[in-house]
């Protein structure tokens, strides 16, 4: 039965998609309304799978239903206000006229080809190894556990109304509607690992092609929205310029050589370094020893100090499954904005769709909410139209709950150090200048922000990190400021912006306001996750960088200094993608498969399953891939630190807490672990022997003491016992 309910989810979401879709009545292309359908289905899919699920529970009929529901009701209302076939068959003639007229076959090829390579990508996020759950990437194995305990704990655990597996007792206030998305296949029969990475290796096609049709909503032809859709996945900074440094290195030369200085300033031997460099220079890619984008690694230090703009691919479009969906939403409603105020009428369906998209945003990615609130925002007063109304109503309807339960939770603790939001002048390019939030904070914020723009540090760091996209961007505000002054000046400003589409511009500059923000605020206890509000301000500069492109492309000079720029920004991915290429050798190899969890231990997190509640709490020891909370949904009195602290968890006592349980007692008398488990409910104990692995949240375990308890055993693996304390609580 598994692969007839799985068919039959994914025709009733994609179905359901399709029905949102026709209700957008603004003129779209047959690529961007199939699009729409496809994030569309999925998002309102799994959020309507989730209000049916609060009530009754996740079930087949839960998961079924919710898509099923959508269908219905979209058919109801598109019969009672208009043909619901109609938009469709108006995308699929224009598509036809244009096919007929100029066949796309290149663009068709491209994506085959896209498709082809995100599939062989994805295909190593999280797959069933040899010796059991397995990653081929670092970075994934770091953040798919976490998404594993989520999903798990939604299907295997039924924890709906969510709390959070990994702080047990409180509400779940990490945006959660993609790894419940996943744990709805999974009811239908799908794999943990296939549930996590399916999706997420289509929304990564679907977000390529949504650039692509973005920029063609904006003025860019399809060649310059496709580098800017590499641009969105590979794009960084000056990184690859230690190749050269390890290349001359790789050859014999001394390091004082391998530097530009010295070869303009010795001419003669200059040549030889050149020469060599450019020898070793195959060798070194082939076999590459550090991570040329910053990333931490154990390969050495990165090629310049505090590069915090890793690969996105690596950093974000991989690890980060919310920002994959998020990013998706947040495409599909720029173009539907864009559409509808271009559109006669009013198009209050099109805005509704929007706006329906916006408000569960804070359910999927509250950076994507909140920048593309900021973007929209700037449109809105940009472009007058009634049809606002309806995006800020049907988006206020639907994010108010999630924002206030968001808004009245704890925000961190001075304690811990992890209260936010804070002010950071400068972003990470002046990490030490944290003030805090205050009228007084805010004027003293932006008077420093303001000075970081005339200081070399900050452009130093930019320019490192991502190259000529800051430089850009500033030439860019400049050139727009410029066009309102009169005489020359305004003319040669309004000749230069003529460079860029006007629409296309305008989103750039809606996303400065992005850019701007991140180098003055810091939204959430990380301060590098501000990354992921910078990713759209990323996409405006991608954009404008393709656009550009596609101008220069016509003459041979111009076409030269665009490939330049665009080599300058992408060759850093590139060249860190290449690490995972086959012929890596295996000291410098960083694909792994990296293990999340052994044979032994998937057996006893079924074991675990199967004999115990689902809303049982479980004392576990720390390690982000625990496999009683990745694999068994089981829930956590406290998870991995690292992910508690940055997600602004008010943690209070509880990791001492949770070391004392796990020290034991010496005497019976001083002897508080009882009363700590009554305080936590906690109803078993995970004794772990590897106190020295990533996440241990002690190395000080009282094994004997636990042995000698008496407690019944649960089960049992290689380095894991698991005991039933319900007796002592």
């Amino acid at each position: 039965m598994t692969p007839v309910l799985l068919a039959a989810g994914s025709a009733l979401t994609l179905a359901a998609g399709c029905v949102i879709a026709g209700a957008v009545r603004a003129p779209l292309l047959l690529i961007e309304r199939a699009l729409v359908a496809i994030v569309a289905g999925v998002v309102f899919g799994a959020a309507m799978t989730y209000g049916l699920a609060l009530p009754v529970g996740l079930s087949v009929a839960t998961v079924l239903g919710g898509p099923a529901v959508l269908v219905a009701g979209g058919v109801v209302v598109a019969f009672l206000t208009h043909d619901p076939l109609a938009p469709w068959r108006r995308s699929w003639l224009e598509e036809r006229e244009r096919w007929r007229a100029h066949p796309s076959w290149t663009a068709l090829g491209l994506a085959a080809a896209g498709a082809v390579v995100i599939a062989l990508i994805v295909s190593k996020t999280v797959f069933t190894g040899g010796t059991g759950l397995e990653s081929g990437y670092p970075t994934v194995w770091a953040d798919w556990s976490q998404h594993l305990t989520t999903q798990a704990s939604f299907a295997i655990a039924g924890n709906v109304p969510p709390t959070n597996p990994l702080f047990s007792g409180t509400p779940l206030l990490y945006p959660f509607l993609a790894d419940f998305q996943s744990a709805t296949l999974v009811v239908l029969g799908a794999s943990p690992a296939a549930a996590l990475a399916v999706p997420s290796g289509l929304l990564l096609l679907v977000v390529a092609l949504l650039v692509v049709c973005l920029g063609l909503r904006l003025g860019v032809p399809a060649g310059g929205g496709t580098l800017a859709a590499l641009i969105v996945f590979l794009g960084g900074g000056l990184g690859f310029v230690g190749l050269f440094g390890d290349a001359c290195a790789a050859h014999g030369f001394a390091a004082a050589h391998c530097t530009a200085q010295y070869v303009v300033t010795h001419p003669g031997t200059g040549v030889q370094v050149i020469g060599g460099t450019l020898h070793d220079l195959p060798g070194v890619v082939a076999a590459q020893s550090r991570a040329y984008d910053g990333l931490p690694s154990d390969g050495g230090p990165p090629p310049f100090p505090d590069m915090q703009w890793y690969t996105p691919l690596l950093a974000w479009w991989l690890p980060q499954r919310t920002m994959a969906y998020g990013f998706a939403a947040a495409l599909v409603t720029l173009i539907l904005v864009v559409a509808a105020w271009r559109e006669p009428g009013k198009a209050w369906s099109t805005f509704a769709v929007a706006g329906g998209l916006l408000g569960l945003l804070p359910l999927v990615h509250i950076q994507t909410f909140i920048a593309l609130a900021l973007v929209l925002l700037v449109l809105a007063l940009r472009h007058s139209r009634r049809g606002w109304l309806a995006l800020l109503a049907v988006s206020a309807v639907l994010a108010a709950p999630r924002l206030v339960q968001v808004a009245v939770a704890p925000h961190g603790s001075a304690a811990a150090g992890n209260a936010y939001p804070w002010f950071e002048p400068g972003w990470l390019a002046n990490a030490s200048g944290r003030i805090d939030i205050s009228a007084g904070g805010a004027f003293l914020a932006v008077g420093q922000a303001l000075r970081q723009l005339v200081a070399p540090e900050w452009w130093g760091f930019w320019i490192v990190n991502v190259g000529v996209a800051v430089p850009l961007s500033v030439v860019a505000v400049i050139v727009a400021a410029c066009r309102w002054i009169p005489g020359r000046v305004g003319a040669i400003a309004t000749h230069a912006r003529g460079l860029v589409p006007a629409p296309l511009l305008e989103l750039f500059l809606a996303g400065m306001l992005v850019f701007a923000a991140c180098n003055v605020v810091v939204f959430q206890s990380w301060d590098w996750d501000n990354t992921k509000l910078l990713a759209y301000w990323y996409l405006g500069v991608a954009l404008v960088l393709g656009a550009l492109a596609a101008r220069w492309w016509r003459h041979l000079w111009p076409r030269i200094g665009a490939g330049a720029v665009a080599a300058s920004v992408l060759l850093t991915g590139i060249v860190v993608m290449l690490r995972f290429a086959p012929w890596t050798p295996p000291q410098d190899r960083i694909s792994g498969p990296y293990e999340i969890a052994s044979a032994q231990e998937l057996a006893l997190a079924s074991r675990v399953a199967e004999s115990t509640a689902g809303n049982a709490v479980f004392l576990t020891f720390g390690r982000p891939n625990d496999p009683l909370l990745a694999a068994g949904g089981r829930t956590g009195v406290m998870g991995y630190y690292g992910w508690i602290w940055s997600y602004g968890t008010a943690i209070g006592t509880r990791y001492g807490d949770v070391q004392r349980m796990y020290q034991g007692c010496t005497t019976a008398a001083e002897c508080t672990v009882p009363a700590l488990l009554h305080r936590y409910d906690v109803s078993y104990v995970e004794i772990d022997d590897r106190v020295s692995d990533p996440g241990a949240i002690t190395t000080s375990v009282g094994f004997a003491w636990w042995r000698q308890q008496g407690f019944p055993v649960v089960g049992r693996s290689d380095h894991i016992v698991v005991y039933d304390v319900r007796g002592e609580t």
